[in-house]
């Protein structure tokens, strides 16, 4: 799947556990992992737990939150608003929006995954984001059974217009489709829980635009981010520093895909109102090109925060290159 992550959509859909995306098929072999729970049982328990959870969002009640989520959902939360400079929890109940009610929405059924330990439910309904006309939409939330109970940890919700046959087999209660349809599919394992990050020096963001590659990347030995077939931008665990910082990534080349010219970047956010972000590190590769990863070390200069000032009128410092970049042909003289 390639899907475009609007980062003012992003931070607010991953507070609240929320991911927009879409349904691609898979191999009709892969569907042997999944498992087919009682749906009567099973969706009193999913709408139990997810009213809880959706409570605890609308009261501002951390405790009742922190007994119905997962703990890595918990963790990543409250990496994200202190990566932001902001303050959790206070910053994450302040203001949200009620998360949305099943009571709008059509249960279609859950499948299980990873030994019957995690779950997604799927429901069906009319949904308006932003400023777009309302449009059906899947709503697919994820749980996992953790310490003897089942806790939610996030959702999914994606636009089923253009999925006509998909759209026809759900309200048929065709279940297969939950297992053909990986938009519909509940993890393969338990998250992990991530590490809990310091507070940031600098607000930062990685951005990669990987089609047809698998990005598994490590920022500073703490910011963790995986990038599939994918444009995207995250924010960086634990921000940058001035000075020395680390970046180490894997990438995989799917064969099965097409690979075009590739692209990762990491920028310095402006927290001052008129500034621009900066870019300290690069590795842009063409289509041609063999995509490697590696182990690097780049620095935060003060010329690199200078520069993000409009009124800057020096030289702007280059970015650090995992790739020397190719020089720019010469134009012909006519």
């Amino acid at each position: 799947m390639r899907d475009i992550f609007f980062m003012s959509s992003l931070f607010v859909c991953s507070l609240l556990g929320v991911m927009p995306v879409g349904a691609a098929p898979v191999e009709t072999a892969a569907q042997e992992r999944f498992g087919m729970p009682d749906q009567k049982t099973v969706r009193a328990t999913v709408e139990r737990v997810y009213s809880s959870w959706r409570l605890s969002m609308m009261r501002g009640d951390e405790s009742a939150w922190r007994a119905v989520t997962t703990r890595a959902r918990q963790t990543k939360v409250r990496n994200l608003i202190i990566s932001h400079k902001g303050n959790f929890p206070h910053d994450f109940f302040n203001g949200q929006p009620d998360p949305p009610s099943l009571d709008n929405f059509e249960y279609i059924g859950t499948i299980t995954g990873c030994g019957h330990r995690t779950l997604a439910a799927t429901y069906v309904g009319n949904v308006q984001l932003g400023n777009t006309k309302a449009a059906e939409n899947a709503y697919v939330l994820l749980m996992v059974f953790e310490d003897g109970r089942w806790k939610f940890d996030q959702s999914r919700m994606f636009n089923l217009t253009q999925l006509g046959e998909v759209k026809k087999r759900l309200h048929a209660r065709d279940l297969s489709v939950l297992k053909e349809q990986d938009g519909f599919h509940p993890y393969d394992a338990a998250p992990a829980v991530p590490p809990v990050c310091p507070a940031p020096q600098l607000i930062g963001k990685v951005f990669a635009d990987a089609p047809g590659r698998k990005i598994d990347m490590k920022i500073n030995g703490v910011s963790l981010h995986q990038f599939s077939d994918e444009r995207r931008a995250d924010v960086i665990s634990g921000g940058l520093r001035r000075g020395k910082n680390t970046i180490s990534y894997t990438i995989t080349t799917d064969a099965r895909l097409e690979h075009p010219s590739m692209a990762i970047g990491i920028f310095v956010m402006p927290e001052t109102p008129g500034n621009h972000p900066v870019c300290v590190f690069d590795h842009i590769l063409e289509a041609s090109d063999e995509a490697r990863g590696g182990e690097f070390t780049f620095e935060i200069r003060n010329e690199n925060i200078a520069s993000m000032n409009p009124r800057f009128t020096g030289t702007p410092p280059q970015p650090f290159h995992a790739v020397p970049l190719k020089a720019k042909p010469d134009k012909v003289a006519r």
